[in-house]
């Protein structure tokens, strides 16, 4: 009888594409991605066809003089133009699990190399989103911070300093009013902001009579584009998102929990990719043990031009734990 069988480079590409799909529908900001400039990670694929482990993103500032009236002359007189620029460095990450043997494979009916690419999938959109979440928290510039309640620096923040709707809509003045502007993403022709919340800064929003208010009309209610799947709500045209990754320490006074909930405008980070997911198989001990390994390579940086956040607002508040 002959049989056919796919040769075992496209068995590794076809699975490798697999894990890769999976695993972009199980990272949270995949919403948020895209390849154009309105998208909050803004994602490049540049190093894919070129070598290189840096790409350089530039950043050209707005005129802001006052130019010539009447018949002055302006010749002479022209304004200079401003630009910026940040780099993306890539790099390789790689997990692999290996089986004890054929023995082992023996003693189960499970399909091992399929519980091996689901390990791997969860493994690797968990490490691409804990990269995100810790990139765009970490080290805001000094323009581009807000403390709940009467603090005005982190050490100085309390439990009672809670994520409250005056304090979205600070943030998103704050946002608008920044130089250059934090540009909101459109969103079915309307523009909105993105707040990603911890789970205890939600959970004091929702005491908020303001927000209470707001949410019992269901203001997302039909909207079917995906970006507001799992929203915790809106407000004064934020969008917020609840998640447990979102950063919290004990740098309060006296080691209070703070949160380090983050407003986002469009392109607030970069994603870089070098190579995509990649699977490989492998085998030891004379081919008695089977092993299998996920990678990617690329870069993950928070927007910072001229020594300041992009379009980052960050808005530290008290998260007392339960």
């Amino acid at each position: 009888m002959t049989v056919t069988s796919l040769p075992v480079n496209l068995v590794k590409k076809l699975w490798a594409s697999q894990l890769w799909v999976e695993a972009q529908d199980d990272i949270f900001f995949k919403r948020f991605i895209g390849e154009g400039e309105n998208n909050i990670i803004h994602k490049k694929n540049d190093l894919k066809k070129e070598k290189g482990d840096q790409i350089t993103l530039g950043l050209a500032m707005k005129l802001s003089g006052a130019g010539i009236s009447g018949d002055s002359t302006l010749e002479g007189n022209e304004e200079q133009m401003t630009f910026y620029d940040m780099s993306v460095t890539i790099d390789q990450i790689r997990n692999g699990v290996r089986l004890k043997g054929k023995m082992e494979e023996q003693k189960t009916a499970a399909n091992l190399r399929q519980s091996a690419k689901n390990a791997l999938k969860v493994w690797l959109s968990e490490k691409i989103d804990n990269t995100f979440f810790t990139t765009l928290a970490t080290s805001p510039s000094a323009g581009r911070v807000l403390f709940g309640g009467d603090a005005t620096a982190t050490a100085e923040i309390v439990d009672a300093d809670k994520l409250t709707t005056t304090l979205i809509s600070t943030a998103k003045r704050k946002a608008m009013l920044a130089t250059p502007k934090i540009r909101p993403v459109k969103i079915d022709g309307k523009e909105h902001y993105m707040m990603l919340v911890h789970p205890y800064a939600a959970r004091d929003l929702k005491t908020d009579t303001a927000w209470l208010n707001a949410q019992k009309d269901a203001n997302l209610r039909g909207d079917k584009n995906p970006i507001f799947s799992g929203a915790l709500g809106i407000w004064d045209g934020v969008i917020l998102f609840e998640h447990e990754n979102v950063r919290l320490t004990t740098d309060g006074a006296t080691s209070a929990n703070v949160a380090w909930n983050t407003l986002l405008g469009a392109q607030a980070g970069v994603w870089a990719i070098g190579k995509e997911a990649f699977w490989e198989e492998d085998t030891f001990d004379y081919g008695n043990q089977q092993g299998f390994a996920t990678g990617i390579i690329h870069g993950i940086k928070k927007s910072i031009f001229n020594g300041e956040d992009f379009a980052v607002i960050t808005v530290e508040t008290g998260a007392k734990a339960d």
